[in-house]
């Protein structure tokens, strides 16, 4: 299997545990994701963070060593890219890490700003959670078997 292609799917399985745990942490409207175990949540979604952060460093270091290497192959199943999804996966990678983080330190020291980024946290999820569908309804002609082509008969 190709590196990629591993990390590619790691990254797709810690991103839905995330987006699992985040959201039943939202509030009792999305609680019965997480069976409204709150503290479970808090606690699975703080270990899948710390998967997620090295995760990226693990990406960026990936990217930066394709790049010294001046690798320019086409890799399909790569995280980050230049434009694209790639391009928004990675930005908004970064605010959930900036964010996250925010929150993760400074809960019980500055209330403004964990509520500021709560707010974009939440947001920023159900925006990705949106793209992760699109992403998913844009690849799927991956999943179908190639058609053999009809030979014409003379």
């Amino acid at each position: 299997m190709k590196f990629d292609f591993i990390l590619h799917w790691l990254w797709a399985l810690v991103f839905s545990i995330l987006a699992l745990s985040g959201i039943a942490m939202a509030g009792a409207k999305y609680g019965w994701v997480m069976q409204y175990d709150i503290a479970t949540a808090d606690v699975v979604h703080r270990i899948a963070a710390i998967v997620y952060v090295l995760l990226t460093l693990i990406v960026i270091l990936y990217e930066i060593i394709r790049i010294l290497r001046r690798d320019k192959t086409i890799k399909p199943w790569l995280v980050f890219g230049p434009s694209g999804y790639g391009l928004f996966t990675f930005i908004t990678t970064l605010i959930f890490i900036i964010t996250g983080a925010f929150i993760w330190l400074f809960m019980d020291s500055d209330k403004a700003g964990t509520a500021l980024s709560l707010w974009i946290h939440e947001k920023l999820t159900y925006l990705a959670v949106a793209s992760v569908i699109w992403h998913i309804y844009m690849k799927t002609h991956a999943l179908k078997w190639p058609k053999k082509k009809m030979q014409k008969t003379k």
